[in-house]
């Protein structure tokens, strides 16, 4: 292809991926819906096999082909049938559940939840969110990707528009301050200072990154969406000014304050970009004549993703309070008389925190209509109506994510009880045993009676989150420079999508096998 026809492909590509208006919110959640459905199949799947998929590689293949692959096939050729896609996950999940548990549960005794440790649904949270970005950013570019899915231009809901957002949260989620419940707590000037070169020192490789992105894209004459962060700016230097920011202010702020603090910054941001002029200068036509007005999207959106940031320490700091003293405590029983008729119920704290995490999901709803009433949602201007979108968007999956614990949870009560009475006949052939190979079976069996929660691959992801991130940023590249992706079959664009996200997850795999952490 001659250098004109290539730079045509290069504006044709620019084309194809601007000036969009997106969907509706409903069906950006329901495009989002099979990954919970995945997560549940997989679980289930893997407990109905646990005799045959004992060795570890088996087990990835399974997540693999449970999680990955139907969320690409959801996000492009099945797109239109995303509905069906759930049912069938679902049905098929139940029916295992039924096989796992046939003895049937008793819900008065459930086992509490690790006290200490990852939090399996905060795990998969994260995993699924670097999944998912990973699989669009090179998905859009093929004729496959519904462009109601693509970034919108101005105003609106879409399915891309959600990455950088739920980066910010997911990240908050694990934050240190989220799990910071000191009552006294001193800082000095001095130690301000420290904490403040720290991160700056921290942040530089993601600036390196940032650069370096900006440089390969230029050299590479590769498209670029400007109106996306602007000229220079991008994704890594978002994140880079953000950890800068918050760092600096936790610095000098309890965590304890973060919600009255991502709320008050949101408020702030909002004010400003209405009353000084900043939301039109933003999504004007003006020219991009020095670095602020060619960088304006990347600047202006930086305090809504504080803000955010600060409000998913809260939602952190929610959770991990909920689970704080559990070890204390037991299982809570709830008595209900009606007429005759009596109902006894026992919830622990996984069940409260997905109450808690819904109702928060409900609020967070409506005030992204009222902001969206008011002045609509943008992500280019990450303003108060867009981040209470991506806050409804998280603690929704949050919520789900969580419900599927739960269900698991009964559902491993249920195969213990049943594993038990089985035990209970093998007694006497057990008593005949020596003790080490007695306490050795009975190991064993518990083992194969357990559901497990979380996957290998979630676990490789977020070991080496933002090296699975720029790995596929690479990828994509490298995709975008050997082939004509708006000229792809619709075969073709799909193998291409599940060969590199197999590279993309099992080049981390490795590393979190090797434990080699590749910190940038």
């Amino acid at each position: 292809m001659t250098s004109s026809n290539k730079e045509r492909y290069r504006l044709e590509q620019e084309a194809f991926v601007s000036n969009h208006g997106g969907t509706t919110p409903q069906e950006v959640i329901f495009t989002i819906l099979p990954n919970v459905c995945g997560v549940l199949l997989t679980a289930t799947t893997l407990g109905v096999l646990r005799r045959y998929t004992c060795n570890r590689n088996v087990r990835v293949v399974i997540e693999f082909v449970l999680i990955v692959i139907p969320t690409i096939l959801c996000c492009t050729v099945l797109s239109e049938h995303i509905g069906t896609v759930c049912i069938a996950m679902i049905s098929i999940s139940a029916l295992n559940i039924m096989l796992l548990g046939r003895k049937g549960a008793r819900f008065s005794n459930l086992d509490m939840r690790p006290v200490t440790g990852k939090r399996p649904f905060i795990t998969n949270f994260r995993a699924l969110t670097n999944i998912i970005t990973a699989i669009c950013i090179l998905a859009v570019d093929f004729r496959i990707f519904p462009r109601r899915f693509a970034k919108t231009e101005v105003f609106g809901y879409s399915l891309m528009d959600t990455g950088v957002g739920l980066f910010v949260l997911a990240n908050a989620l694990v934050a240190p301050e989220a799990r910071d419940f000191s009552v006294y707590r001193q800082v000095g000037f001095q130690e301000t200072l420290k904490n403040i070169r720290n991160c700056f020192r921290s942040c530089l490789p993601l600036l390196a990154l940032g650069l370096g992105r900006f440089v390969t894209v230029e050299y590479m004459g590769y498209q670029k969406h400007v109106t996306e962060y602007g000229i220079h700016w991008n994704f890594f230097i978002t994140l880079a000014v953000v950890k800068l920011f918050t760092s600096m202010i936790t610095s000098t702020i309890s965590s304890k304050y973060s919600l009255f603090s991502g709320a008050w910054i949101l408020g702030m941001h909002e004010y400003i970009m209405s009353t000084k002029g900043l939301k039109a200068w933003v999504l004007s036509d003006d020219l991009r004549n020095d670095f602020f007005s060619a960088n304006r999207e990347g600047l202006v959106s930086v305090p809504g993703y504080v803000g955010l940031y600060f409000i998913g320490v809260a939602i952190g700091r929610l959770i991990h309070s909920t689970y704080q003293n559990s070890h204390t405590k037991v299982n809570t029983n709830i008595s209900v008389k009606l007429y005759d008729f009596e109902f006894e119920a026992s919830y622990n704290e996984s069940m409260l925190l997905c109450i808690k995490l819904s109702l928060i999901s409900a609020q967070a709803c409506i005030a992204t209509l009222l902001c969206d009433s008011y002045s609509k949602v943008s992500r280019r201007l990450a303003n108060a109506g867009y981040c209470m979108w991506i806050l409804t968007l998280t603690t929704t999956l949050l919520t789900l994510l969580l419900l599927v614990e739960v269900v698991l949870d009964i559902t491993n009560y249920a195969a213990s009880e049943s594993c038990n009475e089985n035990k209970t006949k093998k007694l006497s052939r057990n008593l005949r045993l020596n003790l080490k190979k007695n306490f050795e079976n009975n190991r064993k069996e518990n083992e194969e009676c357990i559901v497990k929660r979380s996957f290998e691959i979630c676990d490789a992801v977020n070991y080496n989150g933002l090296f699975f991130f720029l790995l596929s940023n690479i990828m994509t590249g490298l995709v975008n420079t050997l082939i004509y992706t708006l000229y792809a079959k619709q075969l073709v664009a799909v193998l291409i999508l599940i060969i590199y996200m197999a590279i993309s997850i099992f080049s981390t795999l490795i590393l979190y096998r090797l434990q080699i952490p590749v910190k940038l």
